[in-house]
């Protein structure tokens, strides 16, 4: 072997080893970062939740609710973040847990070569909010989306008797709506029926945060026609209200967000954003941990959990804030 030929075999070897010993730490840390284990039968039990990293309070509400579960269950819960570069999800089969809640933010392709190793090892594993594009053994907890639709369709319809036009802006940073947009779509418009003056505008925004504010601002300048402008994801939500804002146009057109972020509760209440649809986040997070606690007693759990979705307005805003615990 020349001089020339080392070079590359070293480099590969270094390589192999800076990624052996990121797989080591993180098999690690995936067993000894939990909660509190309990007493008891389940307390032997360890679950690991994988969610985005991304700030929204909907992912901390899943946390907290999964957390309020595992301590009613006497289990021991571990958090973990899924994509930018973590190894966590990737090495979950080797760590020894006993089941898995995981948001799927990856590529699908990623998710189920993940999901059948898992599958492989004995791990049970239930889908948040975010099911893959087709039937999947995997048990699902979160939002029916053609109900989602619907009742955006049904506040719409109840704005105005006026015909209607109306764009909805779906967002691959939401992959849970983006994914079944088509049930979106169907309940909007099985909703509204002919009181649509012309088919849904459908835009979609990428990954760019800066990707919003530049589409709702060439749509309301350019496309005056529309009346009605649907968000289904929150940051694109809090993007396109500062738009308006900047613009002038509140109370010109209706602008209907998600989430519940404190700054969306306010606009809403100020009434800048017409409505915002809030799903229940703690529900979700609670009722996986309880399918995985129902696989792991019986072998079996319901394939299927919808945990219901709200319509939040200037009318009820202040109500949703009380039962939230947020004033």
């Amino acid at each position: 072997m020349n001089h020339f030929t080392r070079i590359p075999v070293a480099l590969f070897a270094l390589l192999f080893l800076i990624f052996f010993i990121l797989s080591i730490s993180t098999i690690i840390d995936l067993s000894l970062v939990t909660s509190d284990e309990g007493d008891g039968e389940e307390g032997q039990y360890h679950f690991a939740l994988f969610l985005p990293t991304e700030s929204y309070s909907f992912f901390s509400q899943v946390a907290s609710g999964a957390r309020t579960a595992a301590e009613e269950f006497g289990c021991a819960l571990s958090f973990h973040p899924i994509g930018n570069g973590s190894l966590d999800l990737e090495m979950a089969r080797f760590s020894g847990i006993d089941g898995a809640v995981l948001y799927p933010s990856i590529d699908e392709r990623s998710a189920r070569i993940i999901l059948e190793q898992l599958n492989k090892v004995d791990i049970a594993v239930v889908l948040v909010e975010h099911a893959l594009s087709d039937d999947s053994p995997w048990p699902f907890v979160g939002t029916n989306n053609f109900d989602i639709g619907k009742k955006i369709g049904d506040l719409i319809a109840s704005l105005s008797s006026a015909p209607i036009q109306a764009a909805i802006i779906y967002s691959e940073k939401a992959p849970g709506i983006y994914t079944e947009k088509d049930l979106v779509g169907l309940g909007i418009t099985s909703s509204l029926g002919d009181r649509l003056e012309a088919p849904l505008w459908i835009k979609i925004t990428n990954l760019n945060p800066l990707d919003a504010e530049e589409l709702t601002y060439r749509m309301l300048k350019n496309d005056p026609s529309i009346g009605t402008f649907i968000y289904t994801d929150t940051s694109d939500t809090l993007a396109a209200t500062q738009v308006l804002i900047d613009m002038n146009l509140v109370g010109t057109v209706q602008l209907i967000g998600f989430g519940s972020e404190p700054a969306i509760l306010e606009y809403v209440e100020k009434g800048i954003l017409t409505a915002t649809v809030v799903t229940n986040p703690r529900k979700i997070g609670y009722s996986a941990i309880e399918v995985l606690m129902e696989i792991k007693r019986y072998g079996h759990s319901s394939g299927y959990i919808d945990t219901g979705v709200q319509i939040i307005t200037r009318d009820n805003v202040a109500e949703f804030r009380r039962a939230e615990g947020r004033e």
